[in-house]
């Protein structure tokens, strides 16, 4: 109402309303209006655009944002790659069309807006696997793995013969290296910490090495992260050798 007439909630703050994951709270709100209007209010940030129609427009709770195609669009411009990601995997936890949709939106914003090219790698890849990670934390820890130059596979699934031992967040099959991210939503209970620790040795008695990350680890120490795991994946390969 501040930002006057067709002004919308867009980028992190319509993403929020949607359920997505995106950085904590620490910007402003983000309103959009078309690209002929000005306006200024206190505590926001206010875009301009000019492509905003009724058709990138939705409602929730009785206020009114962007769409959630054109909302993931938007946010292509304002989030690093980890946050994208994160984001687009959460859009897709809840309706796995969205990335049909969000390829027919995008092509009618044009070439040559600010971040399209990032957007159209990722929405590429979704077009080739339907797996996608559980949580943001699975996402970010994904992003930087794959940043170590030796790629992990999603949620592969252990197996002893016939008998299925664990799956692995994310893993290096050849090295028998896995990653486990422990959200506190799925873990912080005793009966999680018992079993959890119970699939470690398991996986351990097959000659498997299980690290496990937090969302601090992974996070607020995202170097420290990429680190340990270049030197983790080289200790194995080299151990493996040794064998």
């Amino acid at each position: 109402m501040a930002a006057g007439e067709g002004a919308v909630l867009s980028h992190t703050s319509a993403a929020r309303r949607f359920g997505l994951d995106v950085p904590a709270r620490d910007d402003p709100v983000q309103i959009t209006v078309a690209a002929s209007r000005k306006a200024k209010v206190r505590g926001a940030k206010v875009w301009r655009s000019r492509h905003l129609s009724s058709l990138d427009v939705t409602t929730r709770g009785g206020l009114r944002l962007t769409n959630l195609a054109r909302t993931l669009i938007d946010l292509a411009w304002v989030l690093d790659d980890g946050w994208l990601r994160a984001c687009f995997d959460s859009a897709i936890r809840q309706n796995r069309a969205i990335v049909s949709w969000v390829w027919r939106v995008m092509r009618s914003h044009g070439p040559g807006r600010r971040g399209i090219g990032r957007l159209r790698a990722l929405l590429q890849e979704y077009r080739r696997t339907e797996e996608v990670p559980d949580s943001a934390l699975e996402s970010l820890a994904r992003e930087l793995a794959n940043r170590t130059g030796r790629k992990p596979q999603l949620h592969y699934n252990v197996v002893d013969g016939a008998y299925h031992v664990a799956e692995v967040d994310l893993a290096w099959p050849k090295l028998r290296l896995g990653i486990q991210c422990d959200g506190w939503r799925d873990h912080g209970t005793r009966a999680a910490f018992v079993r959890d620790r119970a699939r470690d040795r398991a996986l351990f008695r097959l000659g498997w090495s299980v690290l496990r990350y937090s969302w601090d680890d992974v996070v607020h120490d995202p170097d420290a992260f990429r680190d340990e795991l270049v030197r983790s994946c080289e200790l194995r390969a080299k151990s493996l050798r040794a064998a």
